[in-house]
């Protein structure tokens, strides 16, 4: 998924222009009203920071990946720690759609609280539910939603691996 403008003329100006330090980059070189050592980008209101690059924005994690590994990301790049906004190196890792979709939080139409986790009425109980790959898989009803999350932690360190997010 390695984006059309991600060219290696763009690789070659990031080395040259950007100096990474502690998640943040910052200017080799003046950049309109921007001078060397200033800190380079913005944060959107998506929460992501973005940085331009030969005119064009780029999401600056993956600017800081390829800077940090001399070439550009295959496909996504997961932040570890779900905050948008912290492009620290350890934070960062290479991802296929699938694996990015893992690392999620709990949405925001969840009522539960817990990731995995609803409410069924028809059995007055708690279901934890699974989904990867399209397929979603039952793991159980439960008393409680603890329990349900619970019984949903397990199998996501299973199913997921080292993309499960509780």
């Amino acid at each position: 998924m390695k984006l059309k403008h991600e060219t290696e003329d763009a690789l070659s100006h990031i080395k040259s222009a950007f100096r990474y330090e502690s998640g943040s980059l910052y200017r080799l070189c003046n950049s309109g009203p921007s001078k060397v050592g200033d800190m380079a980008g913005y944060l959107h209101h998506t929460g992501y920071w973005y940085v331009k690059v030969l005119s064009r924005n780029h999401a600056a994690h993956r600017v800081i990946w390829a800077l940090c590994n001399g070439r550009w990301p295959e496909a996504h790049i997961d932040h570890i720690n779900l905050d948008k906004s912290d492009n620290r190196i350890e934070n960062l890792r290479e991802a296929t759609t699938s694996e990015n979709m893992m690392n999620k939080a709990v949405t925001r139409v969840n009522t539960t609280g817990f990731k995995g986790v609803d409410y069924s009425k028809r059995h007055k109980q708690f279901r934890a539910r699974i989904k990867k790959g399209g397929v979603s898989r039952q793991i159980g009803y439960f008393a409680t939603a603890e329990e349900a999350s619970l019984a949903y932690q397990a199998a996501a360190a299973t199913t997921f691996g080292a993309f499960a997010h509780q």
